[in-house]
């Protein structure tokens, strides 16, 4: 029974929706047609208007060329005649845009343009040249008159066309109002129909379902008071959730001290290690020196009696403590690089390169090395400490091709997909194993003995930081006796 009425009701629903849309479909589709319609009787209203106006432009060129040839008097006639024309050549080019979708009008357009412009040329020539003596006024204005029934007869059919057109608009609207009117009206009827067979199926249906709603109302108190109990858990478990984020915030609050204070003993932590440096730069490069110097004089003045073996010891104690005042050196520079403050500027790193290996001509003095450059682009960063990189590679590319008789040292660089400028160091030196590649960029640490290659071991360290601090990275690649090749690579300038 239920099904048959539900069915009975969609099919009334349906049945009135589907009319209402095809109603709705046709009127929209009528309507569409009337507003085009209205816009091609605008148009067509908007071309007699332009029709009109050229007419009334070519009478007031007329009137001024004939106050002209009766009068004389160019001043008075001449600046209106000569704005007639040019009205009426702006009027002429309208209304050839407004009929350009109408070739009859078109055509009569292009018969009318030449005899326009034969019309005006006349003139000129007239105004041009005065009136003899002997020519009467107005016999002259007979001749300039000439050839003036023409340009009305098809300014006159132009007219006559339009409004032809325009009637034919006109009758077309009326008739798609008339037709949109009657498939409304009777949509309508239709659809009211079947509406209201629905509505009373409907009526039918709602005496039968209030008995089923009063009794579905004593089901909808019980399942409030379940949902009112349940609320009352929600509401325990909110408020032990806003105890809980309190809780947080207090931690969070606490955290925040936490770090404030950490922040602080930081500092405190900083200014104690510049303090140290101080110290060390100070403090122990004054022992060094004493040591360096006593052992040189005790060399000087004992030499004759000290034995072969007590010079070495003397040797070893002066290298030593040479060694030890280099080792304070490179470590303040390590310490600097950290806290010193960068100031980026924009520069070209090919110059800076080639300032870089003229200060360094004097470590490759009487060796023979193949240097190839490639040609290095801008770069923004911090030009001192950049130097200081090129500086290390550059020195450790030398010194580890020291057993090559031909060194080879190429420098390129390449643009990434990353936005970034990759740098490299490329040598045919002595390499080294690529397990050991992590300790590289190192404090201390060295791949090689320091009998065999002098140095620290805080250069590639120096290099890595301040590569940080410039947001890039740094690496190296290898192999025992077929060179080496180290990396930096820095965000690219054009992007700075």
């Amino acid at each position: 029974m239920k099904k048959t009425f539900d069915r009975k009701i969609i099919a009334g629903f349906v049945l009135a929706l589907a009319i209402w849309l095809a109603i709705g479909s046709i009127l929209y589709r009528n309507t569409s047609e009337q507003a085009q319609e209205a816009r091609w009787l605008s148009h067509t209203y908007d071309a007699l208007a332009k029709i009109q106006e050229l007419l009334l432009r070519i009478t007031e060129g007329e009137t001024a060329r004939r106050g002209f040839i009766m009068s004389g008097d160019g001043g008075q006639f001449l600046t209106p005649y000569s704005n007639a024309v040019e009205r009426v050549y702006t009027a002429f080019g309208e209304l050839r845009a407004l009929t350009a979708d109408n070739p009859l009008q078109q055509r009569t357009c292009d018969a009318l343009q030449p005899l326009l412009q034969q019309r005006f040329a006349v003139d000129s020539e007239c105004i041009a040249f005065p009136r003899k003596p002997e020519t009467d006024a107005s016999v002259q204005l007979c001749l300039t008159e000439k050839g003036q029934e023409p340009i009305r007869i098809l300014i006159a059919q132009m007219d006559l066309a339009e409004r032809v057109s325009l009637q034919q608009r006109r009758n077309a609207s009326e008739a798609n109002v008339r037709r949109t009117q009657q498939i409304a009206l009777g949509g309508f009827f239709a659809g009211s129909i079947m509406l209201g067979w629905a509505f009373v199926l409907l009526a039918r249906e709602n005496r039968r379902r209030r008995g089923a709603e009063e009794a579905s109302s004593k089901a909808n108190q019980a399942l409030e008071l379940s949902v009112r109990q349940r609320t009352g858990q929600l509401a325990d478990a909110l408020e032990a959730h806003r105890q809980a984020e309190q809780e947080i915030k207090k931690l969070n609050e606490e955290l925040e001290k936490r770090v404030v204070e950490r922040t602080v003993q930081l500092e405190n932590a900083n200014k104690e290690l510049e303090a140290f440096s101080y110290s060390v730069s100070h403090d122990l490069r004054a022992p060094l020196r004493h040591i360096d110097g006593f052992a040189e004089m005790l060399r000087d003045d004992a030499s004759a009696v000290l034995g072969e073996r007590s010079r070495r010891y003397l040797e070893t104690i002066s290298t030593s403590a040479k060694r030890m005042g280099t080792l304070i050196d490179d470590l303040l520079v390590f310490s600097r690089m950290g806290r010193v403050e960068m100031r980026q500027t924009r520069f070209p790193m090919d110059r800076l390169v080639n300032e870089v290996l003229k200060e360094m001509a004097g470590q490759f003095k009487g060796r023979e090395i193949e240097w190839d450059i490639d040609s290095l682009p801008e770069v923004w960063a911090d030009r001192a400490m950049l130097r200081q990189v090129w500086v290390n590679l550059l020195s450790n590319a030398v010194k580890f091709t020291q057993p090559r008789e031909r060194a080879k040292i190429q420098i390129g660089c390449t643009r990434t997909s990353e936005r970034e400028l990759q740098f490299s160091v490329r040598d045919n030196g002595v390499g080294f194993e690529m397990q050991y590649a992590g300790k590289l960029f190192g404090v201390f640490q060295r791949l090689h003995h320091p009998e065999e290659f002098g140095g620290t071991g805080i250069g590639l360290a120096n290099v890595r930081r301040i590569v940080h601090r410039h947001g890039g990275r740094t690496w190296a690649e290898a192999k025992i006796n077929e060179g080496a090749s180290f990396y930096f690579a820095v965000p690219d300038g054009t992007f700075a």
